[in-house]
């Protein structure tokens, strides 16, 4: 950094600054907590809390060892302080590492109600999501002065993606906020030497891979921006301890290179030191344990949705797509200007190219190799970085005031304005170009739109339709009957427990239909024609844009299509014990239903007499 820039960073001119970028992180806050309060829970949240509290409470971290325990620790740590809920599961659930009857148990058959629960649990991370918009200013600001900085600040306060990983009881934000921490402390370092410098660098890695085992790129990722730093910037990374001029003349490339190998082990020694505390010195048998299973788990890949074609293997532009229709327009222009403008204004150095841009480059192409194409949070920790380097748009010679304001403000509050336009439903966020979030079930699915997080808006649309039962296809893993919700079951992939025998009253004034996006798509079943009835019907409304309702009053088509439904779906598929002859049965009254709407509909005649042979 600059004497110049330290100057403009100093200067009494930039308080107003400052002040707007506190408010941002402000308004980050506000939104996250709107968001937290309008979602229910999403599909991993149950399991991360109760995982996390079993750590805390008994020191045992055999439920859900695929992801390290930090985040889920500091998730639980406010619910066992503010309401000391005892930990007693089920002890055949317990012995068997049965997670998700665990975590289901522990946030819905709790002595406090699941909202209280949860919103304590989502606040640790929000917390740190507001951190993480704070220092993607406060580098910037190191960078290119306080103009920088909140430039950086406000996109990172309305990028849509952060604000719901932020509110949620999952490891991303976390695991975006230590990759970004490990590499400013790394910057910091090649400013100025010191111990300090050095151990937060550690510090951050070992946190990073205490809070999701994606992050051991950062082993990869450490050494290629130190060497790159020393090699194209001539950084020097040597121990703060040693003199490497001496009073002599600038050593070479190579004798940097060596002079940087201690610091590298010494980074990689404290973040092996970190380890151990956060699963309170229980040696690292568990961690090892876990990344085991993970790598395991990527092999087989994951079912999965990319512009309307299924795979398990993944596809090379999954991410590249995702990242440019689920990231707001005028963010996307800005960074795109921050590269073409690269020579005007504070011109781009090699050293900024590769603490910035090189561990973007990296973690795309990773995750574009990778088998596990469910969301764009697998590449999360790219925004901040990349709002850094936005924020150097604002040293171009523009001239001060309101044009300078409206080159530069004006994009970053668009981009409020885009995000802002679908809160508090950030989680299914996409941009305009791609038609908005109604459109997109078009590109992607599960935790792009749908990660179950609607079925507290669902109860609240039957409250205000008068609607006392539906028919619910929910992908997700709350309980629907815990929040109010009556409904006779309709396939999809996700749900815990055996439904229950409730079936549509006849005569019914309105026969409505909820089905999440996942179960419409049929992204995790084999028969993607599951629900192919539903195509060419315009859905009445869409709770939160991840689920979507349908009025099947009078449909003698609906009702015949549903009831192939339920014998098309294959039980195992649907992961619920003992599926089959339920299944069997909730065709029957749909089967009836045609024939009372169409008495001379032999194929709705037929199979219902094999189903009543057969039962």
């Amino acid at each position: 950094m600059t004497h110049e820039t330290e100057s403009r960073l100093k200067s009494g001119k930039n308080r107003l600054a400052w002040g707007i970028s506190a408010a941002l992180v402000l308004a980050f806050l506000v939104q996250g907590l709107a968001f937290l309060q309008a979602n229910s829970q999403t599909s991993d949240e149950a399991v991360h809390l109760a995982a996390g509290y079993s750590y805390l409470e008994r020191a045992d971290f055999r439920l859900n060892p695929e992801h390290p325990p930090l985040i889920k620790e500091l998730s639980a740590l406010p619910v066992l302080l503010a309401y000391g809920i005892p930990f007693q599961p089920n002890e055949r659930l317990w012995q068997a590492a049965e997670e998700w009857g665990i975590g289901r148990d522990f946030l819905y058959w709790s002595p406090l109600s699941w909202e209280r629960i949860l919103f304590a649990a989502r606040l640790p991370n929000l917390f740190l999501g507001a951190l993480l918009a704070a220092l993607t200013g406060w580098w910037a600001a190191r960078l290119w002065g306080a103009w920088a900085g909140t430039l950086a600040t406000a996109l990172a306060a309305f990028e849509p993606n952060l604000i719901a990983h932020a509110s949620l009881v999952t490891t991303d934000l976390g695991a975006t906020l230590f990759i970004f921490l490990t590499l400013y402390f790394l910057w910091e370092y090649s400013q100025a030497r010191s111990w300090v410098k050095l151990l937060g660098s550690g510090a951050a890695m070992g946190l990073a891979l205490a809070t999701k085992y994606s992050t051991v790129i950062l082993l990869g990722i450490v050494p290629a921006v130190v060497l790159a730093a020393v090699l194209m910037g001539g950084a020097d990374f040597s121990l703060p301890s040693s003199d490497p001029r001496g009073g002599r003349p600038r050593p070479g490339a190579a004798r940097l290179v060596g002079r940087a190998l201690p610091f590298l082990l010494a980074v990689v020694i404290i973040a092996a030191a970190v380890l151990p505390a956060v699963y309170f010195f229980h040696g690292y048998s568990t961690w090892w344990e876990g990344l085991r299973r993970v790598l395991a788990h990527e092999k087989g890949g994951h079912s999965a949705f990319f512009l309307g074609e299924y795979s398990r293997e993944g596809w090379l532009l999954y991410f590249p797509v995702a990242f440019a229709i689920k990231t707001p327009v005028p963010t996307l222009l800005l960074i795109a200007a921050a590269l073409a403008l690269f020579r005007r204004g504070a011109r781009l150095s090699r050293k900024e190219i590769v603490f910035l841009l090189l561990p973007v480059i990296v973690l795309f192409l990773a995750a574009m190799q990778g088998r596990i194409d469910i969301g764009v949070r697998y590449v999360l920790p790219v925004y901040p970085l990349l709002f850094v380097l936005a924020g150097r748009l604002a040293t171009l010679p523009i001239p001060a005031g309101w044009k300078k304001g409206l080159a530069l403000g004006a994009p970053a509050a668009l981009t409020a304005v885009s995000s802002l336009a679908v809160a508090p439903h950030q989680l299914a966020y996409f941009n305009e170009l791609a038609g908005g979030p109604a459109a997109g079930p078009r590109y992607l699915s599960d935790s792009n739109i749908d990660w179950g997080q609607d079925l507290k808006g669902l109860k609240a649309y039957m409250a205000r339709e008068g609607l006392p039962m539906i028919y619910l296809a929910y992908f997700g893993n709350s309980p629907p009957a815990a929040l109010g919700i009556r409904f006779q079951y309709a396939p999809a992939y996700g749900q815990l427990e055996r439904p229950g025998p409730d079936v549509l009253p006849e005569g019914t004034p309105r026969e409505v239909m909820a089905i999440s996006v996942c179960a419409l798509q049929s992204v995790h079943l084999r028969d993607k024609d599951l629900y192919a009835w539903l195509a060419g019907r315009e859905p009445i409304a869409r709770i939160g844009y991840s689920i979507y309702v349908y009025d099947l009053s009078g449909d003698l088509a609906a009702h015949l299509g549903l009831a192939g439904t339920y014998l098309r779906a294959n039980p195992r598929e649907l992961g619920i014990p003992a599926l089959d002859k339920v299944l069997s049965e909730l065709a029957i009254p749909e089967l009836e239903k045609v024939l009372k709407l169409d008495p001379s509909n032999a194929d709705a005649a037929r199979l219902l007499a094999s189903l009543r042979a057969a039962g």
